[in-house]
């Protein structure tokens, strides 16, 4: 007769709770074999290796005994109840042990997601439409140009500020007769600066549009009011809809001054003339376009796995996903300067869409796993190594202290192994892609 029984009932489709109840017997055989190890290894004054008494061990460790016996009444039912079941487990997400005592029976429950069976889609012959990559030639103008501000010199200057130029201002806003700074408090280039630079003219640039506009044709010196008109949907919302004047002062005009293009200047740029370095620029301009027609064609790929099969997500792994897309939202936005006050005001904004975008990522992942099983896809040394010297390369850090580092952790090589898999997957499906430019895709239509 079986000392260990199992009984499994569904919460919903994605979670069940696996509840076995481990016999007194088996119990009972468990700390016979944990009392024999204690007494093996104990070390008790007056007695020799092994030759303690058993009620002395059971006094001394009652503590260790219970803990350990606790643990592996736990880790058996687990072996057989949840690594023996015939559905694939996501995760546990809940565990009530009850009480775990010699001379009694014990039942263990556990809440398990599980993953709901699907049909791998069809994977092969997907179409992706990708941007044609050549450098255009107003590609290549606005480019060199901008290479040329960079290494532009900005010289004292006692004119008028023209367009690109740099202006040293100070500004005050006011809407009526409250200060901007006093409604957004936490963004101080929309109220009041004391000293700060606007290049004349210059377009999208963050802070207020009218001083940006305002200091084209001031010198030195020349005081004037400007008027900015905030718009509906502009943030922070403090000031969407509002206008406010600002009185603007400029303190310093700097003209730009291009570089001369002479040997020096192309030596710098490790070219021989103007021609070899438009050439580069070219060359730069399709490698980003193909960098960019390579994210393209992996998120229309992503999409099509997505919308051609349905099945039910587990619950912990949207909200472990959901974390982890929050997480990654925020640390992006407050590097570009927003506020944790900014989250909080779209907290349930900003929730419902990272929870969308965990669904479709997770469901995405195992969609790629299930590709990559049918088509044995598998992690190689290579692929380790490859992966661990683009993450030195991004953290600065050596191979040899991150290879250390994951050797201690078996998440982590889970994390790596599976990224690494997924990736690989992606890349098998395509190379089985249909490509065609934008442009072939409109000419037939």
């Amino acid at each position: 007769m079986s000392t260990v029984k199992t009984d499994v009932q569904d919460i919903n489709e994605t979670r069940k709770t696996i509840t076995v109840s481990v016999a007194a017997a088996e119990i009972a055989s468990i700390e016979a074999s944990l009392i024999k190890e204690f007494m093996r290894d104990a070390k008790i004054p007056g007695f020799r290796p092994g030759k303690a008494p058993e009620n002395m061990i059971r006094m001394r460790y009652a503590k260790e005994l219970k803990s350990e016996l606790s643990q592996r009444v736990v880790s058996k039912a687990h072996q057989e109840g949840v690594a023996k079941s015939d559905f694939e487990i996501f995760g546990v997400v809940d565990l009530n042990k009850g009480e775990i005592a010699a001379g009694s029976d014990a039942t263990i429950t556990f809440t398990v997601d599980v993953l709901q069976a699907f049909e791998v889609p069809a994977y092969e012959g997907l179409k992706v439409t990708n941007e044609p990559t050549e450098a255009s030639a107003e590609e290549v103008e606005k480019m060199f140009e901008q290479l040329l501000s960079q290494r532009a010199e900005f010289n004292v200057a006692e004119k008028a500020a023209d367009k690109g130029d740099y202006v040293r201002c100070s500004y005050e806003g006011k809407i009526g007769d409250e200060l901007v700074a006093d409604l957004v408090p936490e963004t101080p280039m929309y109220g009041t600066q004391k000293v700060t630079w606007e290049e004349a003219g210059a377009e999208g640039t963050p802070g207020v549009q009218a001083i940006v506009d305002g200091v084209v044709g001031m010198q030195a010196g020349d005081e004037k009011e400007v008027t900015m008109e905030f718009a509906e949907d502009f943030k922070p919302e403090a000031l969407a809809g509002k206008t406010a004047v600002y009185s603007l002062k400029a303190e310093e005009v700097r003209e730009k001054v291009m570089p001369a293009m002479d040997d020096a200047f192309f030596a710098s740029m490790q070219v021989k003339d103007e021609a070899e370095l438009r050439e580069r620029i070219s060359e730069n301009i399709e490698g980003q376009k193909k960098e960019q027609n390579s994210n393209a064609e992996r998120q229309q790929i992503t999409e099509q796995l997505l919308a051609s099969v349905e099945f039910a997500i587990p619950e912990s792994g949207i909200e472990s996903e959901t974390e982890a897309v929050l997480r990654d939202f925020m640390q992006r936005n407050m590097q570009q300067g927003a506020s944790e006050a900014d989250f909080e005001a779209h907290k349930e904004q900003l929730h419902e869409g990272a929870s969308k975008a965990a669904h479709d990522r997770l469901k995405s992942r195992l969609i790629l796993s299930k590709i990559a099983e049918k088509e044995k896809v598998q992690a190689e040394n290579d692929d380790f190594s490859r992966l661990i010297m683009m993450q030195a390369q991004q953290s600065g850090e050596k191979p040899e202290k991150i290879v250390k580092e994951i050797q201690k952790d078996q998440s982590r090589i889970n994390n790596m192994r599976s990224e690494i898999l997924l990736g690989k997957t992606m890349d098998l499906i395509l190379d089985k892609a249909e490509r065609e430019t934008v442009a072939a895709a409109t000419a037939e239509a």
